[in-house]
């Protein structure tokens, strides 16, 4: 018996409605409010200044990695400080509050931080 193969699309609208599903099974449960976060546009206003430095590609690739952990990290902290689940912009039809300038601040304050923490660690090297 053939089965019929699914294309992309398809394979990708039903694992963004399992999703959906799960989130909303998972709110129910623990009564979490959903919200929204544009990472698509996150990442392309990092692209978008990463393209502009006159970095490496060794340290450009370093940068990337450095920015995408931290990104990763915030999300989950914004969602654990806040007692949410952060949903990415594409899978939100509508209704839900949209936190992307909050976390993308958070963003900025952590990337510099690490940056700070760095130059100090570099000074105190040399001394």
């Amino acid at each position: 018996m053939n089965m019929p193969s699914l294309n992309a699309p398809m394979l990708i609208l039903i694992a963004l409605l399992i999703s959906i599903s799960v989130t909303l099974c998972t709110h129910m449960i623990f009564n979490q409010d959903i919200v929204e976060f544009d990472i698509n546009d996150t990442i392309t206003t990092f692209e978008h200044n990463i393209a502009q430095s006159q970095l490496s590609d060794e340290k450009r690739l370093s940068e990337i990695k450095r920015f995408t952990q931290t990104l990763e990290d915030t999300v989950a902290q914004y969602a654990q400080d806040n007692n949410v689940i952060v949903l990415v912009s594409p899978a939100i039809v509508s209704g839900a509050k949209d936190v992307t300038k909050d976390i993308q601040r958070q963003l900025v304050d952590n990337l510099k931080a690490q940056n700070d923490r760095k130059h100090l660690n570099t000074e105190s090297d040399r001394q």
